[in-house]
């Protein structure tokens, strides 16, 4: 399997700005952010079909997945901005593509 498979199989304008500010492969973000975008993207679907979409946010879901809200960097403030008004298929295709890089790609953790 290749490691460096695109997986934005959704591409559209906010996904076009994601990739234009960090990578083709999201290649800025390190594993961690990857893990914590994951993470964030998991709950703003599940909460967009569970409370009311208008109001939620990526920057509301990233706050209520961290115990530490103090954890937030200013890299987060920006990849919230970038997702400002994602829909749940978009999230849904960043996901996907999180889960590749994590596993397969430049995201994976490396063996000892």
């Amino acid at each position: 399997m290749t490691t460096d498979l695109v997986t934005y199989y959704g591409q559209t304008p906010i996904i076009d700005q994601l990739v234009d500010k960090y990578g083709v492969y999201l290649e800025k973000l390190d594993r961690e952010d990857k893990l914590l975008l994951r993470m964030a993207l998991a709950n703003y679907v599940f909460m967009q079909e569970h409370s009311n979409p208008d109001k939620y946010t990526v920057e509301m879901a990233l706050e209520d997945v961290l115990s530490d809200p103090g954890f937030i960097k200013e890299n987060w403030c920006n990849i919230c901005s970038v997702l400002n008004g994602l829909t749940t298929l978009e999230a849904e295709t960043i996901l996907e593509a999180l889960q590749h890089q994590i596993r397969w790609g430049n995201a994976r953790q490396a063996v000892n």
